[in-house]
């Protein structure tokens, strides 16, 4: 008799599309068992770079003088002062920070004008040069030459990365002993996320090659030997995201129910504790 294995089909979560670049459909498939998500097909890492080039990328220091581009900086300025105590809870004295991926380095630069020892590593030369008085912004990790860290941040750019565990690895060999690792990653078991489905922005494919969940990330840090120790949901993407995912279906008012319904993911989350994206603190395990 022949035997033939027969594989499980996927679950898929949703079928977005990419609106920002290409145009293309694409499936979110889950893992069950790791509750993380990965985006069907994947692109060749070499592809990559193409799915970012559009100017409504905002992470990259979007300045255009519109109401939502102001909004956008005004929670922008709020949170980095949020941030800052989120890392200074965990670590104290003279902090030595470096933010892996930081776009444009308005964080860093923020944190070096409150007296941080602050790097920021983008490999978007664009984004690097987007503001020429922002310091210590490096293409490579290889051009920091080993220095230590006492926190390293890395603000909604897990999820871009081909090989999320890896680059852990990688950076935790810069970690001071007692460091913190900071992420911030969409969440796709918020309300926003199941209201949306296949039009939640936060999918974001394929840029987002990684879909998280609470139970997901903190399995995959606790496997390369870190604990969490902090949990933070962050309020104002829900209102963001619900707004890009109203503009990307062209509904009528994006704006007002956009903020109806992160309004109402939020008031959910209080509950649930599933905010649309979730700040995470990971400390080494001793």
């Amino acid at each position: 008799m022949f035997h033939v294995e027969r594989k499980e089909p996927p679950h898929i979560l949703a079928r977005p599309k990419d609106h920002l670049v290409s145009g293309l459909s694409f499936e979110v498939h889950l893992d069950q068992e790791k509750q993380i998500a990965k985006t069907q097909p994947f692109p060749a890492e070499e592809e990559l770079p193409n799915f970012y080039l559009s100017e409504e990328y905002i992470s990259h220091g979007n300045k255009r003088n519109t109401f939502y581009a102001r909004i956008y900086r005004w929670v922008q300025t709020f949170m980095f002062s949020k941030k800052e105590r989120w890392i200074s809870k965990h670590i104290k004295g003279n902090i030595a920070y470096l933010d892996f991926g930081c776009g444009t380095g308005d964080f860093v630069h923020y944190l070096q004008e409150k007296g941080w020892k602050s790097y920021g590593i983008e490999p978007s030369e664009k984004a690097r040069n987007f503001n020429p008085q922002h310091k210590n912004l490096f293409a490579t990790l290889e051009e920091l030459q080993n220095k230590n860290f006492d926190a390293i941040g890395m603000w909604h750019v897990l999820e871009h990365l081909p090989n999320p565990k890896q680059q852990i690895q990688t950076l935790e060999k810069q970690l001071s002993p007692n460091g913190v690792f900071v992420l911030a990653l969409p969440n796709y078991k918020s309300l926003d996320a199941k209201h949306y489905k296949d039009h939640w922005a936060a999918y974001d494919v394929p840029r987002h090659l990684w879909h998280f969940s609470a139970t997901g990330i903190t399995a995959l840090m606790k496997e390369l030997g870190f604990t969490l120790v902090q949990r933070k949901g962050l309020f104002f993407d829900a209102f963001y995201v619900s707004y890009l995912s109203e503009k990307q279906q062209q509904h009528s008012s994006p704006f007002i129910r956009g903020m109806f319904w992160g309004l109402i993911s939020n008031l959910a989350a209080f509950i649930t504790g599933e905010y649309s994206s979730v700040v995470y603190v990971y400390k080494k395990r001793n």
